[in-house]
């Protein structure tokens, strides 16, 4: 149907609904199978690049978090909702486990880049991190390493620009 008019035939009847339904999942599919790109080049230049200067000013107060407590920095890149996921899982490490997370971003490249509907994106990167795990209080080092990761984001583009709205590490590659 490359910009050619196709005349169809509407049946009647139940025949109808089943094949409206029919149209409206490949309709659908194609929607979310046409996104604007795949591929960091495969998204609109301008997104790419605001998604990427979000990720280079968001990742640093992300370790910073960890390691300090403060999440406020984080509400220029991420929604409330993330916020508070980061909030539990610092909470959840230092009171289960009693360490402090210091991580610190060494790197990070965009892998994939995946933009629908104008205001929705899936981001893939790579990164790397160090991360010394603390005893809780102290400056002790429990253990330190440095780590590679595949991780999944989710964006939202709001008045202010690109949001992350959820973080999740996919895969942790064998250091």
């Amino acid at each position: 149907m490359s910009g050619s008019l196709h005349r169809c035939a509407v049946p009647s009847g139940g025949a109808a609904r089943a094949g409206l339904r029919l149209l409206f999942a490949v309709a659908l599919v194609a929607g979310l199978v046409g996104c604007e790109g795949t591929g960091p080049q495969g998204a609109k230049e301008e997104d790419r690049l605001a998604i990427e200067a979000v990720l280079t000013d968001y990742l640093p107060k992300l370790g910073a978090a960890y390691a300090t407590g403060d999440f406020e920095p984080l509400a220029s890149g991420a929604v409330p909702k993330e916020i508070e996921t980061v909030k539990r899982i610092v909470h959840e490490l230092e009171m289960g486990e009693s360490r402090t997370l210091r991580p610190t971003l060494q790197s990070f490249e965009i892998e994939g880049i995946n933009v629908w509907r104008y205001s929705n994106a899936a981001v893939t990167t790579l990164e790397v991190w160090d991360i010394q795990s603390m005893a809780s209080g102290t400056e002790h080092v429990l253990a330190s390493a440095s780590d590679r990761y595949r991780v999944r984001y989710q964006f939202k583009r709001r008045d202010e620009g690109w949001m992350v709205i959820e973080r999740r590490i996919e895969h942790q590659f064998e250091s």
